[in-house]
């Protein structure tokens, strides 16, 4: 219980801690923090697992932008027994914390493919669900790679793993500590594979075209008659369109080509080549909002959601200008992903 009481302690806000020792010396009376913690146990949200419905948050919508409030890609999908972690940017954890998530109940995560802003959280979500009681293993599945990655966060929380393990107050169980690589092959020219089906819930994974980076894919999560498809990094292609057809949510990378160019001049003028040409390359292995909007209306679905926003995308206004255009082509419901955002397909 000792590791769930830190994780809450640190989602507790410090104006809540301040507010707290503020009382404590007017003498009012004793168990205010007690009481805090009480009242966030009590708001974690396990009524998600009860309700039958497939729940997905997006915990990152972000790219590798320094600067963006938006925190690096990662998603995570609530369905029946299973929490399921989608990608996992940095802060995923601490999102998952403030959305009051049950981060113990983690039982998978999946990598699209080995860029940094993809697994850069991976540790910490292996390392605070552990903390928080976690008592099972987690099946960590991505590409050919992902024994190295496993192996690497072995060696690198390794003294903590101890600590943790082997203290007089901290004695968590080392077994569960990490997760179980599993690599995900599918051959070349195959439109996708189920790598995941339990409790209800089936996880295909499909290829998609990100350039040079191979290999990349995408998932398709079903549940309960409802599903929902994260793209990963890709160009717009009928690859995605083919997994996704007839789904309710579409979770797709963005990019506006637009922006971008405007970006690119302003990195030019003043005097930022290198970040300019990095910024202009980027085009070639990411999807285009109209491209995006293309492989919506192909697919059908009943909900377009982007994410991996590039240029981030940070008030009302600069969203109108992402999404111009697209309307055009797919005239469902689309949405600029924030952080945090919770749907119910």
């Amino acid at each position: 219980m000792l590791g769930r009481v830190f994780w809450v302690l640190a989602v507790v806000t410090t104006a809540a801690v301040v507010a707290s020792v503020a009382i404590s010396r007017l003498g009012l009376p004793d168990g205010i923090q007690q009481a805090a913690i009480r009242r966030m146990l009590e708001g974690e949200r396990t009524d998600l697992f009860e309700d039958g419905r497939l729940h997905v948050f997006t915990l990152g919508t972000g790219s590798p932008q320094l600067g963006s409030r938006r925190m690096p890609v990662a998603n995570a999908v609530i369905a029946g027994k299973e929490f399921l972690v989608l990608d996992a940017g940095e802060g995923a954890s601490r999102k998952m914390g403030e959305l009051q998530l049950p981060i113990d109940r983690v039982s998978a995560v999946f990598i699209t493919h080995w860029h940094s802003d993809h697994f850069s959280g991976l540790g910490q979500i292996l390392n605070q669900s552990w903390n928080a009681d976690r008592a099972h293993e987690v099946d960590v599945y991505g590409p050919r790679g992902i024994d190295r990655v496993m192996g690497a966060l072995a060696d690198l929380y390794a003294d903590d793993i101890h600590y943790r393990s082997q203290g007089e107050v901290e004695r968590n169980d080392p077994r569960y500590a990490l997760g179980r690589p599993v690599p995900i092959e599918i051959p070349d020219g195959s439109p996708g594979a189920v790598i995941f089906d339990r409790n209800g819930v089936v996880v295909r994974a499909f290829h998609v075209d990100h350039g040079h980076i191979e290999p990349a894919y995408g998932f398709r999560v079903e549940y309960a008659g409802r599903c929902v498809v994260v793209s990963g990094d890709t160009v717009a292609s009928p690859l995605v369109a083919a997994a996704a057809r007839d789904c309710d949510l579409l979770i797709h990378e963005a990019l506006n080509i637009e922006l971008i160019e405007n970006a690119v001049v302003a990195l030019r003028d003043a005097g930022k080549e290198g970040d300019a040409f990095r910024a202009r390359g980027v085009i070639g292995y990411h999807a285009d909002t109209i491209g995006v909007a293309r492989v919506a209306a192909e697919a059908n679905v009943g909900r377009l959601v982007l994410s991996h926003v590039i240029p981030a995308t940070d008030n009302p206004i600069l969203n109108r200008l992402f999404v111009r255009g697209m309307k055009e082509h797919f005239h469902g419901p689309i949405v600029v992903a924030r952080d945090g955002q919770h749907f119910a397909p």
